[in-house]
């Protein structure tokens, strides 16, 4: 009877659990048992693991193997367990170096060739790694760029079976993952391009400065969507913790790239409940609301979204989190992220009501799947128009010089608390920083007349910090109130 050992991780959410794999030798049939709360990608590895180690040309064990996966309590998925299971069972039948076994945790989906492959969720395995003290990692090559982001663990990459049981067994070494954090690949389209809307570019650049969320109403063709794809080239780069948690969220979800810039994500109008709040059955993914962690959620033809679905974005724009209970365990995934929503003015389409072909009841109801809730959320209602459009964009500024004042704008913000204002306690602005006695006034006056609720108020604080920020002013005055409420409005 023999034991062999060796370590990996369980993944809930985006964070990850150190799981020990248990290899037992000993008398019985030949096969190979797997016990532990496996789901199907577990427990169809086994005759992928026997393949890939024979096809490695290492030696199987010709009688009973039964590996134990602990906690046994704890759900397992996926086929990152496939290297270390099969290194335990390799393990048992050998003398392999022992430390390097017990201070290393081993992620990777074999092939049937004993070739390595790349897995989702390898960034949450190394940060578990290194917080339980391991000192070692090693991944699949295809992973390797996730590992630029996590320091103080040496990680290696094994391109095969037959590499990693040679460097467990002192017989080779393997390469570190190396190399500088990548550029940021995505190209954003600059504001350069975009031909008019002064006004709607002014609401896009406060919304960027403050990060409050904004709804953009206009006829087809007048730039909605373009100003929401150029929004993340005038937010600050990422930082560094920033950059973890938005590459965590994408390692899970599959999308192994580190994010340096902010992400932007634009699923379509017909999205799901499930894929845009995360969910999905067996092991919850993250939705459409954490990919755009620390970035931009855009959702275009907001209109034809139903509202039960729209519904569900109230609680993660509060919270900055989104939690799904499945089989008594709940997985938190984050979601601080900025709303764009953008819809037409009413089904035809048409900008100016004199020339519209729905009847006043069509058009009053057009958005009537935004809830007040919901609308209560959004800080900035910006108007796009087709009327006195321009052929020529060379007068626009760049997105460059409108992300230099987004930056000294945040910068203030940050050295004032820590953080955007959209972000700010609410309640820590009315009692310690409120605008000036006049535009609180207006402010008051206007809850007094039930023409903004408390929470209405609150957002219109944050969108005057933020103008003051812009304007490099010491604190909000009533003209920064009353253009947050102009903002707020859509006027």
């Amino acid at each position: 009877m023999a034991l062999g050992r060796s370590h990996t991780v369980a993944l809930e959410g985006v964070t990850a659990r150190i799981v020990t794999v248990e290899a037992n030798i000993g008398p019985g049939l030949p096969g190979i048992h797997l016990v532990g709360l496996g789901d199907t990608a577990v427990t169809e590895s086994r005759d992928r693991i026997r393949t890939a180690v024979a096809n490695s040309r290492l030696s199987w064990p010709k009688t009973k193997i039964v590996v134990s996966m602990s906690p046994a309590s704890l759900r397992k998925s996926g086929s990152h367990f496939d290297l270390p299971t099969a290194l335990a069972v390799l393990a048992a039948g050998a003398t392999p170096h022992r430390n390097r076994l017990e201070q290393t945790v081993f992620v990777g989906e074999l092939g049937l060739d004993g070739t390595v492959r790349p897995v989702p969720g390898v960034l949450p395995a190394l940060l578990a790694a290194r917080t339980h003290g391991f000192s070692h990692a090693v991944i699949p090559p295809g992973n390797a760029e996730e590992a630029t982001l996590v320091e103080g663990l040496n990680v290696h990459t094994a391109e095969t079976l037959v590499q990693a049981w040679h460097w467990t067994t002192a017989e080779g070494e393997l390469p570190v993952a190396r190399g500088s954090v990548p550029e940021p690949r995505r190209r954003i389209p600059d504001f350069a391009d975009l031909a008019g809307q002064p006004q709607a570019r002014l609401a896009a650049e406060v919304a960027a400065a403050g990060g409050h969320h904004m709804l953009l109403i206009g006829p087809p063709g007048s730039g909605k969507s373009m100003i929401a794809a150029r929004l993340p080239g005038i937010l600050p780069p990422l930082s560094p913790t920033q950059s973890l948690e938005a590459t965590a969220v994408h390692s899970i979800a599959g999308r192994g790239q580190v994010m340096m810039q902010a992400p932007f994500i634009d699923p379509h109008h017909s999205i799901s409940r499930a894929a845009l709040l995360g969910g999905g059955s067996g092991t919850p993914r993250p939705g459409a609301v954490s990919l755009a962690h620390h970035g931009v959620l855009f959702l275009d033809e907001v209109s034809e979204v139903p509202a039960a679905i729209l519904d569900g974005l109230r609680t993660p724009l509060e919270d900055g989190q989104v939690r799904l209970i499945r089989s008594r365990r709940e997985v938190v995934f984050p979601a601080r992220f900025q709303l764009i929503l953008a819809t037409n003015p009413c089904r035809c389409a048409a900008e100016d009501p004199a020339r519209c072909r729905c009847t006043s009841r069509q058009r009053s109801s057009y958005l009537d799947n935004l809830s007040g809730p919901l609308r209560d959320r959004l800080d900035i209602v910006a108007a796009t128009s087709a009327t006195g459009a321009v052929l020529d964009a060379g007068d626009a500024e760049p997105s460059s010089t409108i992300a230099g004042r987004v930056h000294l704008a945040r910068e203030r913000a940050q050295h004032r608390w820590g953080m955007a204002n959209a972000m700010m306690d609410p309640h820590e602005l009315r009692r310690h920083h409120p605008a000036d006695e006049a535009g609180m006034a207006m402010l008051g006056a206007l809850l007094a007349e039930g023409e903004l609720t408390q929470r209405g108020v609150d957002r219109c604080l944050k969108l005057a910090w933020t103008l003051t920020d812009l304007e490099g002013a010491a604190s909000p005055d009533l003209g920064h109130v009353a253009r947050a409420l102009d903002l707020r409005e859509g006027a």
